[in-house]
């Protein structure tokens, strides 16, 4: 049986309910989504921030992430 695997990045929000009691308030972060994809289902979803302001550790972070599930999608499952 052949497994096909894919790594998929796009820009995301997540939206974060406020802690306290009776609050209606959400916070929304930006960040990019790196899913690896098996079949067509999500398996492994990593989700990295992004600052207004994105400085080189954050460009490391990504790059990191993104090596990582580029690696696991080229192993035969």
């Amino acid at each position: 049986m052949t497994v096909e695997r894919q790594v998929r990045l796009f820009l995301s929000n997540r939206a974060v309910p406020s802690p306290a009691k009776d609050s209606q308030e959400v916070a929304r972060y930006a960040g990019i989504a790196v899913l690896r994809v098996e079949d067509g289902e999500v398996i492994e979803p990593t989700w990295i921030p992004v600052g207004t302001t994105p400085s080189y550790a954050d460009d490391e972070i990504l790059i990191a992430a993104w090596h990582v599930a580029l690696q696991w999608s080229c192993i035969a499952g």
